[in-house]
């Protein structure tokens, strides 16, 4: 093959993509396997996208286009079939051989990607993706080797790779019912289908760039019927230091739609899963996780059936709420990062609370860091077209760069007031939910978008928090105590009480000997409220202190102080407020003028 036939080749495959990105909406509408949540023509067209965004055909040779064009390929795969397609350009890069023939280095190259591409998914099924990958694979060995050129065996392949296509309708019963061929495998046919037409005959696809960003897409899922497992989740994982074929096998264990892309030195895996933590904790104790998305299955498929308000609900993690509130609510969480010593996590999502308190005793540095851009951006997009109005609701301002960056994007992304607005909650952990709390029963009773922000930043004026601190170190290392003071507050077995002020920022309220004064000073004080009839509601929130949180309710209970709801703090609390904190919130009653 000449040089400039090598170049041509290159650009016949980013024609392919170009194609495929042209067919997005048929293949989402044809999707129907292995779920029907008609997204395989958003995620294959997004994965061609990266390629023609980061692959050059400017390059040295045939091999550092393959290359190129796996890498970009393993970044931008998501879904099912992209993942699958993602492995067998993976293939075609590590299996081409400079020292053959061009021709045939391409084509055995394709044929051992095939095998590849079967060998990334536990359980393989004709009918799919993966049968016209091998039929068109096996046909282009079959041309090269009687002696045929690439013309004729591309222009043969395709013709044959379209006739299995049409096949797929009858392989698998769900298609056959449907009377439709898999999204996935005409998705490769138009892929094929772009690179003959334009290596044969010079034609050439035009297209509608798309505006894709990989890293944190949103998959949106379209699901018609409830998913077995509640996360599509996705994890690039580097170094393995087991065998690749256990990891795979012992993968299996944690869910289902199970599809690898690379090798022990990196790869990226696609998993539906309602254990993201646990399979998190199994992925950092056999690798380094560099990259994790976690997209809520459960709660996109409820609200595509049933939304319960036309006003969407949105807050971040530190927001404690009562477990399976926000899915049962439909309230849209941003989750924290949280970062122990060289490991990232998503608070509520990928970390386990066994392994975090593991961590929380011998990590040398631990801090919380705001949903990244990407998060913010895309569930603003995900949730555009879905609801009349959107309200967020975020950790106090005076605490964290959240509310800051929501309202950022919002701006950037020129979205109207009129359609969503940001509430600076003053508040955090279960003073936060309370509020996020009033809010999910203020839009579900309906109320106008104008009603519910103003009851919000009217109520949060009077809901409170107190927490009793049971180890000064966390505050220390985040410096919300300075080093000389709290080293001297440990000597002397000191344990504040924390609370907030007006404007949501920390301040120390008073201090005892021991935490069991601290929640005698605390209920002394919450009793006063309950005394004069002001208490609304009330949540009680501990850090790895079940039984004492319980001992606590009941205490208040015989107090007349009715707990609503005992929550476990989250990830991004423990590490501020440190193991055993307790802490108490209510809401407040109006008084009367």
């Amino acid at each position: 093959m000449k040089e400039s036939e090598g170049t041509k080749l290159l650009e016949g495959f980013l024609n392919g993509a170009k194609e495929v990105v042209n067919q997005k909406q048929e293949l989402n509408r044809i999707n129907v396997f292995p779920v029907a949540d008609g997204d395989t023509g958003s995620n294959l067209a997004a994965l061609m996208q990266t390629i023609l965004d980061q692959v050059s055909i400017q390059t040295n040779s045939i091999k550092d286009g393959l290359n190129q064009l796996s890498e970009a390929a393993m970044m931008g795969a998501r879904g099912n079939s992209g993942m699958i397609f993602a492995q067998y350009f993976y293939g075609l890069s590590t299996s081409y051989d400079d020292a053959l023939v061009a021709e045939k280095a391409l084509v055995y190259a394709a044929q051992e990607a095939s095998k590849k591409a079967y060998q990334a998914v536990l359980e393989p099924k004709e009918g799919t993706i993966l049968s016209v990958m091998h039929v068109w694979s096996e046909h282009l060995v079959e041309q090269i080797e009687h002696g045929n050129t690439l013309i004729e065996a591309l222009t043969v392949a395709k013709r044959q790779t379209k006739a299995a296509l049409e096949q797929t309708q009858f392989q698998m019963a769900v298609l056959k019912k449907n009377k439709l061929v898999d999204a996935g495998a005409k998705g490769f046919y138009y892929f094929i289908a772009g690179l003959t037409e334009y290596f044969c005959n010079g034609d050439v696809s035009h297209y509608e760039k798309m505006q894709v960003d990989q890293q944190e897409a949103i998959e949106e899922h379209f699901l018609s019927e409830a998913p077995r497992y509640r996360y599509c989740s996705e994890f690039l994982v580097k170094q393995l230091t087991i065998e690749f074929d256990t990891f795979k096998a012992q993968l299996a264990h944690y869910g289902d739609s199970l599809v690898l892309i690379g090798d022990q030195t990196q790869v990226k895996i696609h998993i539906h899963t309602s254990e993201p933590a646990r399979l998190m904790s199994y992925l950092v104790s056999n690798g380094q996780v560099t990259y994790q998305k976690v997209d809520d299955m459960q709660l996109q498929y409820q609200i595509g059936q049933n939304a319960k308000a036309k006003i969407a609900i949105v807050t971040d993690s530190i927001a404690d709420l009562p477990k399976d509130f926000s899915l049962e609510h439909q309230v849209h969480v941003l989750p924290m990062n949280l970062l122990l010593d060289e490991e990232t996590f998503l608070d509520k999502l990928t970390i386990e609370p066994d392994y975090l308190q593991q961590r929380l005793k011998i990590a040398k540095s631990m801090s919380t860091a705001q949903p990244n851009i990407k998060t913010v951006d895309t569930l603003l997009s995900f949730l555009e077209g879905k609801y009349d109005h959107v309200l967020v609701i975020s950790v106090a301002a005076k605490l964290s760069g959240t509310y800051q960056l929501i309202t950022q994007r919002i701006k950037e992304k020129q979205l109207s007031s009129n359609w969503i607005q940001v509430i600076d909650s003053k508040l955090n952990s279960i003073a936060q939910g309370l509020l996020v709390k009033r809010a999910v029963e203020l839009v579900e009773a309906d109320k106008s978008f104008e009603t519910v922000v103003n009851e919000l930043q009217s109520l949060r004026e009077r809901i409170f928090i107190y927490v009793a601190v049971a180890d000064l170190d966390p505050m220390i290392q985040s410096g919300r105590i300075p080093q000389f003071l709290g080293k001297i507050a440990q000597k002397a077995s000191v344990h504040p009480i924390v609370s907030l002020n007006e404007e949501g920022d920390g301040k120390l309220i008073g201090a005892s000997l021991s935490q069991k004064q601290s929640l005698k000073k605390i209920t002394k004080k919450v009793s006063g409220f309950a005394n004069k009839q002001r208490l609304e509601a009330v949540y009680v929130t501990h850090v790895f202190n079940e039984q004492a949180a319980l001992d606590w309710k009941t205490s208040l209970n015989a107090r007349a102080i009715p707990v609503d709801a005992i929550v476990e703090s989250s990830a991004a609390i423990a590490i501020s407020a440190g193991q055993s904190s307790l802490a108490i919130a209510g809401v407040l009653k109006e008084e009367e003028k």
